[in-house]
């Protein structure tokens, strides 16, 4: 009981850290008061809610030093434990970079096996380095990959494995910035070094350089690789608007961190408290548990973990956007791998029950999530779960089969109540689903 009362411990305090951070990050980004305006009504977009589970990949010059977080381990006196360095040494892994063992395309084959639907790669993030070698700024694989391509590479998977594409951008670009901003989120004001220093004043067509710079690097992102379905925004104020955006990709689903709007909801860093309207997502990380990037400091997500966040978002019709860090050679981390096979072998089973099914009534009227889809609703018996699901005004069912093993299991429905108790020797250590015929 000690050992469980300190992992719960354990568990919420990194839940609290992993709030703060968000929290801070987003008030920092000015991206608090941006809400979604409503889903995009285009055909091309309406795959969004049903989709389930997304891949989000974050890789970049933090990756090389597996320290710190992408582009925030450069900012001192952060108000949530991270790793530091300076903005110099950072930028300075650029010259040591060696990503020579990028394999979307084994990688992406597993994510689909895994039961991916969905892909989000990280090409440029707030450090300001292009993953693709862009004709706009002096920051990214075309200044020292030799040009490499990795949007080209990405793209090309998903096609070939049938996820949809999605592409994150950061308008911020602290690069541009660096004459004229603190590397400090408070205190004095730091340099690239950490050196206290007085920032001289912008000029006066700064901003409009870097909006600028935004246009065209999203206007190459949206024109140059055929068909994108997502762009995931993180900050900046509308510089390349929605409506641009939708002029060059008609059917794209767009985040609401654009500087107003977006076609859904989010929570970052954890799932949502209350139940939503409409389209939404939350974005967590997952391979490692506490950090967007690659570091070995802060654990790994399990399976079951996974799959226990997918099912609470599929209960409510929301979608796991769950981020792996891949090392600063491209290659996926062993725990993430692993972690997807074991999703493969419970999808293979149990898929059914989250990708493409709709939200149920939990936890309303029934104790544990329910997920539904014509002529079907299905219980999840969540690892913790050792009782009785009890569902008040359940539909009756004609049969109820455990999807792991394709036995029945027997209920009882009287007078609107369904009670199902499922047998010790069908229970895993991952979510147990048993599938009610309607």
């Amino acid at each position: 009981m000690k050992a469980l009362a300190l992992t719960l411990l354990l568990g919420s305090c990194t839940a609290a850290l992993a709030d703060s951070a968000a929290d801070a990050q987003a008030a920092a980004l000015e991206q608090a008061s941006q809400k979604p305006a409503g889903s995009n009504k285009h055909p091309d977009a309406q795959w969004f809610p049903d989709a389930g589970l997304g891949l989000f990949i974050h890789w970049g010059l933090a990756s090389v030093g597996a320290t710190g977080d992408l582009s925030w381990g450069m900012l001192a006196n952060k108000p949530w434990k991270d790793r530091t360095v300076t903005p110099n040494t950072y930028y300075g892994w650029a010259k040591q970079w060696k990503p020579d063992r990028v394999d979307y395309d084994a990688q992406l084959a597993q994510a689909k096996a895994a039961g991916f639907t969905y892909a989000v790669m990280v090409t440029k993030h707030h450090d300001g380095f292009t993953l693709w070698p862009s004709s706009h700024g002096d920051l990214g694989t075309k200044q020292f990959l030799g040009g490499r391509d990795f949007v080209k590479e990405f793209v090309a998977a998903c096609r070939k494995h049938g996820l949809k594409v999605g592409l994150y951008y950061s308008p911020p670009d602290w690069w541009f910035d660096r004459e004229y901003k603190t590397f400090a989120m408070r205190g004095p004001v730091l340099g690239m070094d950490h050196q206290p220093r007085t920032l001289p004043k912008r000029p006066a067509d700064h901003d409009a350089k870097r909006k600028a710079l935004v246009t065209g690097q999203v206007t190459e992102l949206l024109s140059n690789y055929g068909k994108i379905d997502l762009i995931w925004f993180d900050g900046g104020h509308g510089e390349i608007p929605n409506t641009e955006v939708r002029r060059l990709q008609p059917g794209i689903v767009v985040n609401r961190r654009n500087g107003g709007g977006g076609d859904y909801g989010d929570s970052e860093g954890k799932l949502p408290e209350k139940r939503f309207k409409g389209w939404f997502e939350t974005c967590e990380t997952c391979w490692p548990a506490g950090k967007w990037s690659y570091t070995e400091e802060y654990g790994w997500d399990s399976a079951p973990e996974v799959i226990e966040k997918l099912v609470r978002l599929r209960a409510w019709g929301g979608n796991l956007l769950a981020n792996v860090g891949p090392k600063g050679d491209g290659s996926m981390p062993p725990q993430a791998t692993a972690a997807w096979q074991e999703m493969e072998d419970w999808m293979k089973h149990s898929r059914e029950s989250v990708i493409g099914a709709g939200p149920g009534p939990f936890p309303d009227g029934v104790n544990v999530p329910v997920t539904t889809s014509p002529g079907r609703a299905y219980l999840h018996f969540l690892p913790a779960f050792q009782g009785e699901a009890i569902w008040k005004n359940s539909p009756k069912p004609v049969k109820a089969i455990h999807l792991r093993t394709g036995q029945s299991v027997p209920f009882q429905w009287e007078a609107g109540t369904l009670r199902v108790t499922l047998p010790q020797n069908l229970r895993s250590s991952i979510d147990d689903v048993v599938a009610l015929h309607i």
